[in-house]
């Protein structure tokens, strides 16, 4: 620590902690302990939502999926197909057929993506759609698909007869934000008139290694990785994630002028005591440092207390979600992850401000 190190821990702790600049040194940690605990809260919230948007949409997305690099459907009965469903780590892999198609519930109508799947023995409707149209599981109402006849011919007089549908009842709602239906393949077939062809390949498994899947199709097909399925998503997220990160870091670079002001007026209220330290030998770099120290100890008292309290806010409303969210949500308490990523960003960003500050203070020395 060094000589400057324990006159700014003299300074620190001394009595002047009953005077005006104490008082000013004092709310100065208080505003930095203050916004560093905001911001381990307000990220931590954050995560907690990002990890249920995240969690819905892996709900509804495969851990890869394959898609034709032109072209809109493609066989996936070959036998390199068979050999990327026997990869290791596959747990389920099989083609869909998914198409945007018409709709109408009762006298409700409208447009959305309906999707076959080889596995599915029932209509299931996604919980917009649900809430959109008003679809009620297990009631005798049946929901009708509409799509454009590849055979028929368009009639003025009958606009209808150019239409293929099918009827379906709803047996369950599923939870997706995406208007979706989702049926048996074979109904889907039917529909669209597409006897054995799919849209797409999907790959279930965590442990699949997509460079593999990758190297046996070729660059025929496109093979999509659950960040590359939903790109904007993923980014939307990261930014605003960084933006409300830098936002509150600047929040606590105004509060962190406090110590500016503190620092300042104990300088002046020194002045004694630099004149001291200079007639017995110590340069303008040993007093500037110890001022420096003096004003970087303060933001670090107030990041410390921070740092503390924010945690254990955060680790309490984890573990016993004692602030509840109002309304009919998915879940009952605000959702929090405490990521020690944002600890140690969090630390080091207001470690810095306060380094900056006590810099600029001591430059009134060499006046």
């Amino acid at each position: 620590m060094g000589v400057a190190g324990k006159i700014a821990l003299r300074y620190l702790f001394s009595g002047k902690s009953k005077s005006v600049i104490g008082r000013i040194s004092g709310i100065s940690a208080a505003g930095m302990a203050v916004g560093t605990a905001a911001l381990i809260v307000i990220l931590s919230v954050y995560n907690g939502f990002d990890r249920i948007i995240r969690d819905n949409l892996d709900s509804t997305s495969p851990d890869i999926l394959v898609r034709p690099a032109q072209g809109k459907t493609f066989s996936a009965d070959g036998p390199v197909f068979e050999m990327v469903s026997a990869l290791p780590g596959v747990e389920r892999a099989e083609g869909v057929l998914e198409e945007i198609v018409a709709i109408r519930y009762g006298e409700e109508q409208a447009v959305t993506k309906v999707r076959g799947v080889p596995g599915a023995w029932q209509c299931s409707v996604s919980s917009a759609l649900a809430g959109q149209m008003t679809i009620r599981p297990q009631f005798l109402t049946p929901l009708a698909l509409y799509y454009p006849s590849k055979t028929a011919s368009f009639s003025m007089a009958n606009p209808a007869a150019a239409l293929e549908t099918v009827s379906v009842r709803p047996k369950e709602i599923i939870q997706s934000e995406e208007s979706l239906v989702v049926i048996p393949i074979a109904t889907v077939r039917e529909l669209l008139h597409i006897e054995s062809d799919v849209t797409a390949f999907e790959i279930y498994g965590p442990g699949v290694q997509i460079g593999q899947v990758r190297e046996l199709l070729g660059s025929d097909y496109e093979v999509l990785d659950r960040y590359q399925q939903n790109p904007a998503v993923y980014k939307m997220m990261r930014y605003e994630k960084a933006a409300i990160f830098i936002i509150l870091l600047f929040v606590v670079f105004i509060v962190a002028f406090n110590i500016f002001g503190s620092l300042s007026m104990l300088i002046i209220d020194k002045t004694g005591d630099i004149a001291t330290l200079s007639a017995i030998g110590a340069d303008g770099r040993l007093i500037r440092r110890t001022f420096f120290l003096e004003g970087w100890f303060v933001s670090l008292l107030g990041l410390s207390a921070g740092l503390v309290v924010g945690i254990a806010l955060v680790l309490i409303q984890q573990y016993a979600g004692i602030v509840k969210m109002p309304g009919n949500y998915l879940v009952n308490a605000y959702p929090v992850v405490l990521q020690w990523t944002d600890v140690l960003l969090t630390a080091a960003g207001v470690a810095a401000i306060g380094a900056l500050i006590s810099t600029i203070s001591t430059k009134s020395i060499d006046k």
